[in-house]
C-alpha cells in the first residue's frame, strides 16, 4: 500500500478519536466489552444509529498502540483487509479497529488468517446481519460477537437529557413499583418522546431523514449479505414496515402481507424474517407449542416515524412496542392467545403474566401484573415507563 493512503488513514483515525470525545456518556455494553480476554477478537454488530461507531472510538482512545478504519472507504477498495492491517502491522500498531466490516468482501477469511498469526488484535463492528457460526470460515473459536440494542429508555434519558439514571433489574421494577415511580416520576412524561426520537442515536436536526436514509441502506445493503436484492423486493420490505406501522397489534399476518404486497404467503415470510435479522422487525413468538404466526413490532422509534406520513399511530401498539422492545433484551417474552371468544392477557414474562394497557386498564383477564401507562400503582399495577429501566 502507498505510504500516502496510509497516513490519510491514521489522520482520519486521529481525527475521528478526538471528534469522538465530544460523547462522553457510553453505552451500557462498554464495561462488558472491557473484560473480555485479550485472546479473542470483539466484534459488535447492531441497526445503523445504535452508536457502534462511537462505541469503538471510545474503546480506541482507551487502549495502546490502536488505530481505526472503516472497511468501505474508497481509499482501501484495491486491498484486502488481510492486507490493510498487515501494513498497519509493519507500523506498529497492535490493536485495530474496524467499522463496517460486512462491506468488505472475504473479511470472514481474512479475520481467521490475522487471528491465527496473532500479530495484532482486531475490534470490528457490523451490520445486524453478520452470523459469524456461518461467515464461512470458523470464527466461533476466535471471536467474542456481541449486539448493541437500540438504546433504551434508560440510557437515552442519560444520554440525550443528561441524567444519571441507573439499570434496575426485572424483578426489581415488579416488586418495587411504588418506589420506583416515586423515584423517577418525572420521567413518565417523556416516554412518548422517546418513542419518537429514541432507540438510535440521530442528531435532532434531520433526524427522520436520517432514519430513513438509514432504513433503505439496511434494505439496500445490510439485508443483501442474505440475498440478492431487486427493486420490488426493496419496495415491499419498505411496504411492509409501513404495514405493521399503521396496524393495530395482532392485525398483521402472512395471508395479509402476502394479500396487500402482492406476493406469495412464502414470500411474506421470508420477508418477515429477512427484516427480523436486519433488526427492524421483532417476531414475538407465541407461549404456547401450537404453531400460530408471530406477533410483529418495529424496533423503536419507526412505527412513529411511518405515522409521520400521514395516519395516527395505534396507541396500544405504542404501548405494546415500548414494552416488547425492552424486555426481549433480557429475557425471551412470548404472547398468549386464548380460545375464540375467550380473553387472555398479552404476554408471559419468565413466570408473570403481564397485560399491557392504559391507565383504566381493569384486571379481568387473570394477568399476575398490568403494564399501565400512567402512574398508579397498587392492584398489581406498574407504570408501563419503568420498563424501559431494565438495560
Amino acid at each position: 500500500m502507498e505510504d500516502r493512503i496510509l497516513t490519510s488513514l491514521v489522520a482520519t483515525s486521529r481525527r475521528l478519536m478526538a471528534w469522538a470525545r465530544k460523547f462522553p456518556k457510553k453505552r451500557f455494553i462498554y464495561p462488558e466489552l472491557r473484560r473480555i480476554d485479550e485472546e479473542y477478537y470483539i466484534g459488535i454488530k447492531g441497526l445503523r444509529g445504535v452508536g457502534k461507531t462511537v462505541l469503538m472510538l471510545q474503546f480506541a482512545m482507551e487502549t495502546s498502540k490502536s488505530l481505526y478504519f472503516s472497511a468501505d472507504s474508497t481509499l482501501i477498495k484495491p486491498f484486502s483487509l488481510y492486507e490493510v492491517v498487515k501494513a498497519f502491522s509493519t507500523l506498529g500498531y497492535r490493536n485495530i479497529f474496524i467499522d463496517e466490516i460486512h462491506r468488505k468482501p472475504g473479511w470472514a477469511e481474512d479475520l481467521k488468517t490475522l487471528y491465527d498469526e496473532h500479530e495484532v488484535r482486531i475490534f470490528f463492528s457490523g451490520s445486524s446481519t453478520i452470523d459469524i457460526l456461518h461467515s464461512g470460515a470458523d470464527l466461533s473459536r476466535r471471536v467474542v460477537l456481541r449486539e448493541l440494542p437500540p438504546t433504551s429508555f434508560r440510557e437515552w434519558l442519560n444520554i440525550r437529557k443528561g441524567m444519571e439514571v441507573p439499570i434496575h433489574r426485572l424483578e426489581e421494577v415488579i416488586s418495587k413499583p411504588f418506589d420506583l415511580t416515586n423515584m423517577y416520576m418525572e420521567l413518565h412524561v417523556l416516554w412518548r418522546e422517546y418513542m419518537e426520537r429514541g432507540g438510535v442515536l440521530y442528531p435532532e436536526s434531520g433526524f427522520y431523514d436520517t432514519l430513513e436514509n438509514s432504513v433503505r441502506k439496511v434494505i439496500l445493503e445490510d439485508l443483501s449479505a442474505l440475498r440478492e436484492i431487486s427493486v420490488k423486493y426493496e419496495t415491499d420490505a419498505y411496504r411492509l414496515l409501513y404495514l405493521v406501522a399503521k396496524s393495530a397489534p395482532f392485525e398483521v399476518n402472512y395471508s395479509l402481507i402476502a394479500r396487500e404486497l402482492g406476493v406469495s404467503k412464502n414470500m411474506a415470510i421470508r420477508l418477515v424474517d429477512d427484516l427480523s435479522k436486519a433488526g427492524l422487525i421483532y417476531a414475538l413468538q407465541p407461549c404456547d407449542n401450537v404453531r400460530r404466526e408471530p406477533k410483529l413490532y418495529l424496533t423503536v422509534p419507526l412505527r412513529m416515524f411511518f405515522a409521520k406520513k400521514g395516519f395516527n399511530v395505534h396507541l396500544g401498539a405504542l404501548r405494546e412496542e415500548f414494552f416488547i422492545n425492552h424486555l426481549r433484551w433480557v429475557t425471551e417474552p412470548c404472547y398468549l392467545k386464548g380460545k375464540r371468544g375467550e380473553k387472555t392477557a398479552d404476554f408471559k414474562v419468565g413466570d408473570w403474566v403481564i397485560e399491557v394497557g392504559g391507565e383504566r386498564k381493569r384486571r379481568y383477564q387473570k394477568q399476575d401484573y398490568t403494564a399501565v401507562d400512567g402512574l398508579l400503582t397498587g392492584n398489581s399495577r406498574i407504570p408501563l415507563f419503568l420498563f424501559g429501566l431494565i438495560y
